[in-house]
Formats: structure tokens, sequence, C-alpha cells
């Protein structure tokens, strides 16, 4: 008789039972108000014909099964092998890069990141902030015209000629500070704004919004127009974003959840991150590169049935010296033998992890009648009637 065995909760944390399935059949064969070795083990020696027998990685029910059938096939299940190397994959990779992290773009790639600090500036601004914004753009244009005409060898009097600019506002932009997000706009008389710019600057670095900081500065004693709040706040977040894309250079922005989507799907279905993103990462981090081998040649090894590169791989994962990598090893190697007979044979605990399923509904069902001699005897009615 060939079967598969799983626990399953009676009272969470407190108390558990084992529910034994036939794995040719697919029924219920018994269960039982426990999850001890010396219990299980009982139940096992009572039938003499188990000759196969697929579970978790539980070391208990391993015992007992050793116990009571010493010549039986044990069968590690697939999905718990591959969930317990996945899950270290994935906390070494939660080690290595933070939740976001940026690596160098490829040319034509850079701002691709988003946020709140990459909103376009006119969003939710009122008509004066939007002519400031389009005119605070032009100029803009303007100036990299100015720019790219002295790269081409135009002295300033030939830019002049050029763009009908005056030899003075030329001068201005082709000076190395000049920036047109830094015009004073609206701050050519005293402003009711001015004693609480300071204030502006410092919640602006905390990354607070605009709502924020009017409630703030109103709350100090500002009674002038939202508008004038919002215009000198956008403006200084303009400045505040070329600083800081001038510190980090031509980078983009990546999130981790993509790089750990990769350890269970292919990169073509995974759609937050192209390949060429993944190998910037890689080039950055090798170790995660390692790691997506590992765990490759771990699933391909799993379904080839090739048993005998199972102790070539173990040798190979285990020189790279990660954690997580030799904790799975230490635990695969423990029960060796059901991990190569999990490659071997094509059972699984499928079966039992469906039937423990059906047991939590029929028990969710008879909710406050529920006792384990009951719960069994309607189970089992079910199975066999």
């Amino acid at each position: 008789m060939r079967i598969c065995i799983d626990d399953f909760a009676l009272k969470r944390r407190y108390r558990y039972g084992t529910v034994m399935v036939n794995l040719d059949t697919g029924q219920i064969i018994d269960m039982i108000e426990s999850r001890e070795k010396d219990e299980v083990s009982k139940w096992l020696a009572k039938y003499p014909n188990i000759h196969v027998v697929s579970r978790d990685g539980s070391q208990t029910y391993a015992s007992a099964i050793t116990q009571a059938h010493p010549d039986a096939v044990q069968i590690s299940d697939r999905f718990h092998i591959l969930q317990n190397l996945t899950d270290g994959a994935k906390q070494n990779i939660s080690k290595v890069v933070g939740a976001n992290f940026r690596i160098p773009a490829r040319e034509g790639e850079y701002g691709k990141s988003g946020g709140y600090w990459e909103k376009p500036e006119h969003h939710g601004a009122d008509y004066p902030e939007r002519l400031h914004l389009a005119n605070t753009e032009k100029k803009r244009e303007t100036v990299e015209r100015v720019r790219s005409l002295a790269v081409q060898g135009f002295s300033v009097s030939d830019i002049v000629r050029e763009t009908g600019l005056s030899y003075n506002t030329a001068r201005r932009y082709l000076g190395e500070g000049y920036n047109p997000a830094f015009v004073q706009f609206g701050e050519k008389r005293s402003s009711k704004l001015k004693p609480h710019t300071d204030k502006i600057d410092a919640m602006l670095t905390e990354r607070r919004t605009f709502a924020e900081i009017e409630k703030a500065i109103r709350s100090n004693g500002y009674d002038g127009a939202a508008s004038t709040i919002r215009m000198y706040a956008t403006r200084q977040r303009r400045i505040i974003k070329d600083a800081t894309a001038q510190a980090l250079g031509n980078t983009e922005l990546i999130e981790r959840k993509w790089l750990t989507k990769l350890l269970y799907n292919p990169i073509e279905k995974v759609k937050g991150i192209t390949e060429g993103q993944v190998e910037r990462v890689v080039s950055e981090y090798p170790v995660l590169g390692i790691l997506y081998d590992i765990v490759r040649s771990f699933k391909e090894l799993m379904f080839s049935k090739r048993v005998n590169e199972l102790d070539a791989w173990i040798e190979t994962a285990a020189q790279y010296e990660i954690d997580e990598i030799n904790s799975f090893i230490k635990g695969i190697t423990a029960d060796l033998d059901a991990v190569k007979n999990a490659i071997r044979y094509d059972y699984n605990n499928g079966l039992a992890e469906g039937s423990v399923n059906k047991v939590k509904v029929i028990k969710r069902i008879m909710y406050g009648r529920c006792s384990f001699r009951l719960l069994r005897n309607k189970i089992l009615q079910r199975e066999f009637s």
C-alpha cells in the first residue's frame, strides 16, 4: 500500500492531528488525534503492507515511519523542498539589496523610476503657477540651445545674432551656475512667505506634501495665498530634484520584489524588470547571479530524474558559502534518501495537502459541535459511502 501523511490543526498552536491518504485512490484512510512520533508509528504499524510513504520534511514523521516500517520507501515532498530553497534565496536577496535600490542606467533609461519627486511640476497647480512653470520650461530650452551653440564653437556675439538675445543675457545663460529653476519668481518685494521659507525648505527635505507644508506654516501665522506657498515649494522641489539627480548620476531605481519573482518565474513572465536590468543588477551584485543559478539548476535536477547528480549539486552549492543555502543543504542532507526518492519517483504530498483542506472545511462547518471523534467519523463516512 502507498500512502501520504500530513498534519492538520485541531486547535492552532495547541493541538494537531494526522491524516493518512491512499496515494492510489486519493481517499482518506484514517485520522488520528496526534502528530507525535509514537502515536503515528503505532498507527503505521497496524498496516504491515505499507511500503511507500510520502511526507513533508518533518523529522518526526520520518522517525515514526522508520520505526514502524524500516524498509518502506520514504518520499519527501518536492513542493516543500523547493519552497525551502527559494525561501532561503529570497532571504539572502533581502540581505544583499534594499527594497528599492539604484543601479547604473543605460543611456536613455534615466528618469524612469517615478515617485512623488518625479511628478510633473504642474500637478495640482493653479493658473499663475502653471504660467510660471511654462515660462521656466521655455527658458530652460533657450538655455540649452545657447549652451549647445557654445559647444559647437559659436562666440557670444554669434549666439546673440543666432538667438536674438541680448549680449548680457547670453553670457548669463552660459554661466556655470545658472539654472532657470532658480528664478526668484514672485519675490520682487517683501513677501508674507519670507519668514516661513526655512520651515518650508526643511519640510521639503523630509519629503512632506504640499498640504502638510501649508498646514504647518499657517499654524505658525502665515495668512497669505495658498498659490504663493505652492509656487515657492514647487521651485524649491525642482532645485532639490536637480541636486539629487546630479548626486545620483545616471542611475535608475529597481524594486527588489521583481528580483525575488525571478526565483519563481522566467524573465519573460516578470513584467517589472528587463533582461538588461537583470544583467546590470547581477554585475553590481554577483551573489544574485549565483543564487539564480543555484535555484535554476536544482529545479532542473528535481524534475530530471537524474538522482546521481544531487551529490554534485550539493558540493557545488556549498562552495559559495551562502548561509541560507548552507542551511538548506544541511536540511536535505539530513533527509537525503527521501529527497533522492522525490527525484526518482512521481509521488508527492499533494493529495494529503488537498485532504487537509477538506478536513478544515468540514471542521468549520461543524463549528461548536466538532469533537475529534465526530469529525473523524463524519469524514470517513463521506470517503467510503
